[in-house]
């Protein structure tokens, strides 16, 4: 893979781990909807004189936007029920772990099959996302993944693989050319301020068509957790997108994203206190194994 998407990857895991423990401090709390909010507000403008100033990009992704809009909205859905009827480091890794796979025989099906250290440093990937809610070995039963949160986290990773799949397309359309790194950037960020208006959308009405009207936020240490956040989800989301327009396979990219629950399962044992930190660490350095190959042979 090349180094530049390598490093645009690398650096969103950082942000992506960010705002995922950040959810979980609060815990309970729905803070996705006003950082969603946030972001459309700040960002809906300068995306709109964007459009107006350069070559417009809505009416080439506008249906993609729709689309990414309702399974991210889920996909926000399925994290917030799973944070609070189960631990970070049960919910995180087996959402996370899911699509690895199956986004590889995407691939595969497109023509672009991932090579053999590929293959090998995803299936590592999947075995230590799936593993890392036990334990132990002695341990491993498969009621313990038939939790409460299991349907959620269901819900969390077939969203994740239907908006990565729209993404990706949505990147390959509006620069097909793959341009230069600074146009690729310019469109990325449009991009993720317009999805960040269609998803805000969905996801209000997908939480008014359950009956659950947002409460107003109005307490100052919930700002102070809501600013961070978005910053460190847009950020995320935005060098995905260009990293999709610079690298062939996509399954790599989302395999090399789950570098993300080595950050976010170390700082979970350390900040939340959840069980089994050496085990979970443990299995976090398996998949730290399947992004090293993935990144040196993929």
């Amino acid at each position: 893979m090349p180094l530049f998407p390598l490093i645009l990857v690398f650096t969103s895991t950082f942000m992506h781990a960010g705002w995922n423990l950040l959810a979980r401090r609060k815990q309970g709390q729905d803070i996705f909807l006003p950082v969603l909010a946030l972001v459309t507000l700040v960002g809906i403008g300068p995306a709109l004189l964007a459009e107006v100033a350069f070559t417009p990009i809505l009416p080439v992704v506008g249906v993609y936007l729709l689309c990414t809009g309702v399974f991210q909205s889920l996909y926000f859905l399925g994290l917030l029920r799973g944070y609070q009827s189960g631990h970070f480091t049960v919910v995180y890794p087996v959402a996370r772990s899911l699509p690895v796979l199956v986004l590889a025989l995407v691939d595969v099906a497109q023509g672009r099959p991932p090579s053999a250290w590929g293959w090998l440093g995803m299936v590592l990937i999947s075995a230590g996302c799936l593993l890392a809610p036990l334990e132990s070995w002695r341990d491993f039963s498969w009621q313990r993944y038939w939790q409460p949160a299991m349907g959620w986290i269901v819900v969390t990773a077939v969203s994740m693989i239907g908006y990565t799949l729209i993404d990706r397309a949505a990147a390959q359309v509006i620069n097909p050319a793959l341009g230069t790194a600074q146009s690729g950037f310019g469109l990325a960020v449009r991009y993720a301020l317009f999805q960040a208006a269609t998803t805000f959308g969905a996801y209000w009405l997908l939480l008014r068509w359950q009956q659950n009207r947002p409460a107003p936020i109005t307490r100052r240490d919930m700002w102070m957790v809501i600013v961070p956040t978005a910053v460190c989800m847009f950020g995320a989301y935005t060098l995905v997108l260009w990293a999709y327009q610079l690298a062939e396979q996509v399954s790599y990219i989302v395999a090399l994203r789950q570098f993300s629950i080595v950050i976010g399962v170390a700082a979970a044992a350390v900040l939340f206190h959840e069980p089994a930190p050496r085990w979970r660490i443990s299995m976090s350095l398996v998949i730290v194994a399947g992004v090293v190959l993935i990144s040196v042979g993929g």
